[in-house]
């Protein structure tokens, strides 16, 4: 299992999303009937059949399926949006320590000058 999702990944996800049928899906079970359906709409026309497991499962799986579709669009902009305040992140705190290393530096030449400027005294 992958820990980290590259660029192409996410391109790949979410090309793979505007690939499918447009959401909202909606799951569509009966009472006292272990099959399932996953469809775009309510009248029949179901994109997924969840039918190899007893009731429970199926249903579990076909909402985690309708729950993916849903969040997974939100889930990839969020990824996005958090990577690039990190970066922005990183790069100012790499500026003020710039600045720090840079006012560390005149410090210390301001005190050269002022240890030569005693040393006269």
């Amino acid at each position: 299992m992958k820990q980290v999702l590259t660029p192409e990944d996410m391109n790949l996800l979410e090309q793979r999303i505007r690939e499918t049928t447009p959401a909202p899906w909606s799951v569509i079970e009966k009472d006292g009937v272990d099959t399932v359906w996953v469809s775009p709409n309510l009248d029949g026309n179901p994109i997924a059949l969840f039918d190899y497991r007893d009731g429970a499962q199926n249903r579990a799986d076909a909402y985690f399926v309708v729950a993916a579709r849903e969040y997974m669009e939100v889930m990839i902009n969020e990824i996005r949006e958090l990577r690039k305040r990190v970066l922005d992140l990183i790069q100012s705190n790499n500026i003020e320590f710039q600045k720090r290393i840079d006012l560390q530096t005149e410090l210390s030449e301001l005190k050269k000058i002022l240890d030569k400027s005693n040393e006269h005294i």
